[in-house]
C-alpha cells in the first residue's frame, strides 16, 4: 500500500524497530515517502546501508556508516503490500530535481525541490510525499492520475469526471490534473524528471507523462516552491521520476471491471546497455469505455432545460393559425386559433410550446403558464442529462525513452523522449441548444407541409432532443491529442565538489477536436425545403435546379411529431462538422552549477546558481462555423498565435551550523517582459532530541497569468447557466472571455510548521500546520455577477427582442485572494507476530480556513460547495475533513490491505445568493477498498493481484444540478480488477 513515510533520521540516534529500508542518515530530516510495507527482498539494495534478510520471519539487520532512525508515518493510499526495496533506480540527474552523491555506492538520489547536489533530501524541511513503482502496482488505479484520489492534500482535479457546474475540465477526453490544497490546477506545477511539461489542457495531463511501468517514484512537494521552480509552484510540485537504471524486460497488464465502463491497459519496459551507454524504453496502451449519465442512478435524473435548450421547442405565431381549408387549427383536441385570438400581444405575436410537449415519446415536461387554458402557453422542459457523458471513451498510446551516454570520465550526455497519442469519443445529446437566434428565430414557413399551423412561425429550441432523429441517438465529438516531449542535456564535474548540468527541452502538445453544431443557415434552408446533403443549396440561396421539397431537396420539420419519420439525411442540416486545433509549445534552456562555496567553522556552505530561458507559444485555429457566428451553440472563436519569453535567475544555499540543525535559503527572479517578480524562501530543520524533530519554512510563491490571459484577444467562448435579472429566466448563455494585457502575477505567502515524534518503537506521529494566502489573485469574472451588475451594459449582448445572448468576461487581479490553512496529522504503528506483519495507519487533513474572494466580498468557504452565483471559478468544494486509513497484513509471499477513504459533507450552495440560508447538503463520502497480492516464481518475478475499490458499491452523495460532486466522490460504483506482471 502507499505509505506516507516520514523519514526522521539522526546521526546519533539508535535505529528503532520500526525502521524502513532506504532510510538515509541525516541531521533531523523530515521526508514523506509513499512506499509499500516491507516484505522479503526480491532485488539488490543500492543504499548507504547493507541489508540482510531472513526469509519467513522478515527480520533484518542494518549496518550503516551513520546509524539512522527510520520513521514510517501515515499511509496515504491503500495498495498491495509488497516487497521492501530501496530506491535502486536512480533517474538522470536534473537541475530541477538535484541529486545527492551516495558515498558508498557512487549513485545519486534525486532531490525534488532543490538544485543542490551536496544536500541530502532528508536534510530539507519541506514535506515531500514519495510513491514508488511498486506502490502503484499494488493499487487498483488504472492510471497515474487516479493516485490523486488517495491524497487528502489533493482537493479534486480538473478534467476526467464531468462536473456540469464548473471545474470539470474537458469531458471530451481522458485528462486529469493535480490540485493541491484546492488552489486550482494551475497552482500545482507538474514536472517530468524535474522539467516542465507543456500544459496542453490548461494544465498538465497526468495521464500523458510516462507509462506507469517506467516510474521509479512520484514525489510531491507540499509547500510553496516558486523559489526553486518559478511560476505555478504555489501549492506545491508533482514530480514524476522515471527509472533510468532498469535492465531486462518487464511486462504487466490490468483489467478493471466497472459496470458499463470497463477498462484495460498493457505495458512493457526494456532496459539495455553497458558501462558506457544505457537506454530504457517503455510503452503503454490504455482503453476506456464510455460512461453515460444514464448509466448511473445518481446522474440519471430530470435536469430541465427550457427555452432555447428545449426539445420539443416553442414556436412564435406571427399570425392567426389556419388550416388548409381556412378553418381553425386544432391539434390533439386543442384549438390554437382561438388561443391566438385570446392571448396574442400588441405586436400580434404569441409564443406556444410544441403541441407534443409533455408526451412520453418526447421525454419532456409541460409547465403551463399561470393563465394557460391547459395547453400551448408555458414552457417545455427537456432533460439533456441522460445522454451526456460522465466520461468519454478513449484509447491512448504512450512511449517513453531515457538514454544516457558517458562521454568522458565524470561527464554524461542524456536524452529523454516521451510521445503520447490519444483518440477519444464524447457521446452527447444529439444537438446543442440554439443559443443564437438573431433578431428573429429561424422561420418555419407556411409553405413547409410539415408546419401544422398554416402560417409562418419562429422556432426556438434544440433541433434534436432525447427522442432522437431517425435513429440518431448521440452527437459524437472526437478529440485527437498528440504530445511530444524531447530533452537533451549534459552533466558532469567542474572542479572539486562543483558540478554542472545543462539541458534543452522542447515540449509540444496539439489537440484536434472535431465536433458538430447546427449551422443556422443550413437549418433555415432545410426549413425552407432546401435540406439534405444533395440539394444544390449555396450560402447565398438555392442554386440551379433546386426546388423546395423536390427531388434531392427536402423539407425539415422541427416539430416533435416528425422526429422519427423524417429522411435521415436531413441530419446534414442539424449536425455540421466544425474543427478546432489548439497547440501549446515550450522551448526551454537551463544551466545550473552547484557545489561547496566555502567552509564556515569546518562546515560546508553549499551553493547552487543557475539561469533559465523559456519561450512559450499558444496557437488556436478554428473552422468557419466556429468563427462566423452562425453556429447555434459554439463560438464565436478567433484564430490566435500568442508568444512570450521568460528569463530566470535563481540561487540556493544550504548550511548545517550544528549537527542537529539544517538551514536552507533560495530565491528566484523571473522576467516576463511586462512584469517581473522575485520569490524567496527560507526553511529550517531541527532535531531537538533523537525522538523529536521540528521543521519550518516560509516563502513567497507566484503564478503568472496564462499566455492567453495576458493578451487582448478573444481567447475562449463557453456556455453557462445565467439568470437574467430582467425577467428571472435561467438558460444557457455564451460567455465570451477576452484576455487582459494588464494582468499581473498572483502572489502567495506560504508557510509550514511541523513536528515528528517517535513515541515508542514501531510507532510514529507527525503533525503539520500549513498556510497559503494569495495576493492579487487572478480571477475570471463571474458571468452571473457581470449581468447582475449591469443587465443592459456593454458586457451583455442582447438581441433585437432584448434577450441576453452573450456575456463578456475577462480576468482581473482581485483585491486580495483565497486564503487557506489547515493541519495534516499522520500516524502509524507496526507490529510483528512471528512471520506475520501488521501495520495500522491513518492520514488526516483538516481544513481550518478557506476564505474565498469574489472580487467584492470575502467569505468563509470551509464546509461548503463554493458554487454561489458569484463564486469565482477558482473556488473549490471545501470539506473540512479528508482522511485515508487502513490496515496491512503481509506473510511470506502474500499481502493484503484494507483501506477506508472518508470526505466530510459540505453545504450545497449551488446558484444560491451569498448569505442565503442552507437549503441542502452534499453528504459525506465513505468507502472501503481491499487488495490482495501473491508473488511466485524464481525470485518472485511473477505477481498476481486482485482487488476491489468501493467494496460496498456506494453511490456518491447527491448534489444539486450535477447529481454528484466530482471533487468529493465518483459515480463509478464498485470497481474490481485483476493485474498480472512478470520480470525477466
Amino acid at each position: 500500500m502507499f505509505h506516507l513515510k516520514i523519514l526522521f533520521s539522526s546521526r546519533d540516534a539508535v535505529p528503532h524497530s520500526g525502521a524502513r529500508l532506504g532510510t538515509r542518515p541525516s541531521s533531523g530530516r523530515i521526508t514523506a515517502r509513499l512506499t509499500a510495507p516491507p516484505r522479503r527482498s526480491m532485488s539488490p539494495i543500492k543504499a548507504p546501508a547493507k541489508v540482510l534478510f531472513r526469509r519467513g520471519s522478515m527480520s533484518f539487520s542494518v549496518r550503516m556508516r551513520r546509524r539512522a532512525a527510520g520513521l514510517s508515518l501515515a499511509a496515504l493510499v491503500a495498495a498491495m503490500a509488497g516487497r521492501a526495496e530501496a530506491q535502486t533506480s536512480d533517474p538522470a540527474d536534473m537541475p530541477a530535481a538535484a541529486a545527492t552523491d551516495n558515498p558508498e555506492t557512487g549513485t545519486e538520489v534525486v532531490v525534488t525541490g532543490s538544485y543542490l547536489r551536496n544536500v541530502r533530501q532528508e536534510d530539507r524541511a519541506s514535506p515531500i510525499l514519495s510513491v514508488t513503482a511498486d506502490d502503484i502496482a499494488r493499487t487498483g488505479v488504472n492510471s497515474l492520475a487516479d493516485i490523486t484520489r488517495y491524497i487528502p492534500q489533493n482537493v479534486g482535479s480538473a478534467g476526467g469526471i464531468q462536473d456540469l457546474a464548473k471545474g470539470g475540465g474537458a469531458d471530451s477526453r481522458d485528462t486529469r490534473s493535480a490540485n493541491l490544497r484546492g488552489l486550482g490546477a494551475g497552482a500545482t506545477l507538474v514536472l517530468l524528471n524535474g522539467r516542465r511539461v507543456v500544459p496542453i489542457d490548461g494544465f498538465v495531463n497526468l495521464n500523458s507523462l510516462t507509462p506507469e511501468i517506467a516510474i521509479a517514484r512520484v514525489e510531491t512537494v507540499l509547500d510553496g516552491a516558486s523559489s526553486t521552480y518559478g511560476a505555478d509552484a504555489v501549492a506545491g510540485v508533482f514530480n514524476v521520476i522515471t527509472d533510468t537504471r532498469f535492465k531486462g524486460v518487464k511486462v504487466n497488464g490490468q483489467y478493471t471491471h466497472i459496470a458499463d465502463t470497463p477498462a484495460f491497459n498493457v505495458q512493457a519496459m526494456v532496459g539495455v546497455g553497458n558501462d558506457t551507454i544505457h537506454s530504457v524504453t517503455s510503452v503503454a496502451y490504455r482503453n476506456i469505455d464510455r460512461l453515460q449519465n444514464g448509466d448511473r442512478r445518481v446522474t440519471n435524473f430530470f435536469n430541465p432545460s427550457s427555452g432555447s435548450g428545449a426539445n420539443p421547442g416553442s414556436f412564435v405565431l406571427y399570425a392567426r393559425p389556419r388550416a388548409a381549408d381556412g378553418g381553425d387549427v386544432i391539434i390533439n383536441g386543442n384549438n390554437y386559433s382561438t388561443l391566438y385570438d385570446s392571448f396574442r400581444n400588441a405586436a400580434g405575436q404569441l409564443s406556444v410550446v410544441d403541441p407534443d410537449c409533455g408526451s412520453a415519446a418526447t421525454q419532456s415536461r409541460y409547465v403551463p403558464a399561470a393563465n394557460s387554458p391547459g395547453f400551448g402557453l408555458g414552457a417545455c422542459q427537456f432533460s439533456f442529462q441522460a445522454q451526456n457523458p460522465i466520461r468519454p471513451a478513449s484509447q491512448s498510446v504512450l512511449v517513453h525513452n531515457d538514454t544516457r551516454v558517458d562521454i568522458a570520465p565524470g561527464h554524461t550526455l542524456f536524452a529523454e523522449i516521451a510521445l503520447y497519442h490519444q483518440d477519444s469519443q464524447r457521446y452527447g445529446v444529439p444537438s446543442f441548444a440554439q443559443n443564437r437566434n438573431g433578431p428573429r428565430p429561424p422561420i418555419v414557413p407556411a409553405a413547409n407541409p410539415l408546419n401544422p399551423f398554416g402560417v409562418d412561425v419562429g422556432f426556438v429550441g434544440r433541433a434534436i432532443g432525447s427522442q432522437g432523429f431517425a435513429g440518431i441517438e448521440y452527437k459524437v465529438q472526437r478529440d485527437q491529442v498528440d504530445q511530444r516531449h524531447v530533452v537533451v542535456g549534459a552533466e558532469g564535474k567542474v572542479a572539486g565538489t562543483w558540478r554542472y548540468t545543462t539541458n534543452f527541452t522542447w515540449s509540444r502538445g496539439e489537440v484536434n477536436s472535431i465536433d458538430k453544431d447546427t449551422d443556422m443557415r443550413l437549418f433555415q434552408a432545410a426549413l425552407n425545403g432546401f435540406g439534405g446533403p444533395n440539394c444544390n443549396n449555396r450560402f447565398n440561396g438555392p442554386g440551379s435546379g433546386a426546388a423546395a421539397g423536390t427531388g434531392n431537396c427536402l423539407f425539415l420539420s422541427p416539430f416533435a411529431k416528425d422526429n422519427l419519420t423524417q429522411d435521415p439525411s436531413l441530419i446534414f442540416n442539424i449536425q455540421t462538422a466544425e474543427t478546432a486545433t489548439t497547440i501549446r509549445e515550450f522551448l526551454i534552456g537551463e544551466a545550473v552549477v552547484n557545489g561547496t562555496l566555502i567552509e564556515l567553522g569546518g562546515r560546508p556552505l553549499d551553493l547552487a546558481v543557475g539561469a533559465q530561458y523559456r519561450q512559450e507559444r499558444q496557437i488556436g485555429r478554428y473552422s468557419d462555423l466556429y468563427q462566423n457566428g452562425f453556429g447555434a451553440f459554439n463560438g464565436p472563436f478567433r484564430d490566435t498565435d500568442l508568444r512570450r519569453e521568460v528569463k530566470s535567475l535563481f540561487a540556493e544555499a544550504n548550511i548545517a551550523p550544528v549537527d542537529s540543525l539544517n538551514i536552507n535559503a533560495a530565491a528566484r527572479y523571473e522576467d516576463y517582459g511586462n512584469f517581473d517578480t522575485i520569490a524567496p524562501k527560507i526553511s529550517a530543520n531541527w532535531r531537538i532530541v533523537p525522538q523529536l524533530a521540528v521543521r519550518a519554512s516560509a516563502s513567497k510563491a507566484f503564478q503568472a497569468p496564462a499566455i492567453a490571459n495576458s493578451s487582448d484577444a478573444l481567447i475562449s467562448t463557453n456556455v453557462a447557466n445565467i439568470i437574467d435579472p430582467l425577467d428571472g429566466s435561467l438558460v444557457f448563455r455564451s460567455l465570451q472571455q477576452y484576455g487582459n494585457p494588464g494582468l499581473q502575477p498572483q502572489k502567495a505567502d506560504v508557510f509550514n510548521v511541523g513536528a515528528t515524534l517517535l513515541p515508542v518503537p514501531g510507532a510514529s506521529l507527525s503533525i503539520d500546520y500549513w498556510h497559503y494566502k494569495y495576493k492579487s489573485q487572478i480571477q475570471l469574472q463571474n458571468g452571473q455577477a457581470v449581468i447582475n451588475a449591469d443587465p443592459n451594459g456593454p458586457a451583455v449582448i442582447r438581441d433585437a427582442n432584448g434577450v441576453a445572448q452573450s456575456v463578456i468576461v475577462t480576468s482581473y487581479n482581485a483585491p486580495s485572494g483565497t486564503a487557506t490553512a489547515g493541519i495534516d496529522v499522520a500516524g502509524r504503528y507496526d507490529v510483528e507476530f512471528g512471520a506475520l506483519r501488521v501495520g495500522l495507519r491513518d492520514n488526516l487533513s483538516v481544513l481550518l480556513t478557506y476564505d474565498v474572494d469574489t472580487g467584492t466580498t470575502v467569505y468563509d468557504g470551509v464546509g461548503t460547495r463554493n458554487n454561489y452565483q458569484t463564486s469565482p471559478l477558482t473556488a473549490a468544494a471545501a470539506p473540512r475533513y479528508r482522511n485515508v486509513a487502513g490496515v496491512d497484513f503481509s506473510l511470506e509471499d502474500h499481502a493484503f490491505s484494507l483501506d477506508w477513504r472518508y470526505v466530510s459533507s459540505v453545504r450545497d450552495d449551488y446558484q444560491q445568493v451569498l448569505g442565503a440560508p442552507e437549503v441542502a447538503r452534499i453528504g459525506a463520502w465513505s468507502v472501503f477498498d481491499a487488495q490482495y497480492n501473491f508473488r511466485f516464481g524464481d525470485g518472485g518475478r511473477f505477481e498476481l493481484g486482485v482487488g476491489m475499490t468501493n467494496i460496498f458499491d456506494k453511490e456518491p452523495p447527491t448534489a444539486i444540478y450535477t447529481g454528484y460532486l466530482s471533487s468529493v466522490a465518483d459515480p463509478y460504483g464498485r470497481q474490481t480488477y485483476v493485474r498480472a506482471s512478470a520480470r525477466f
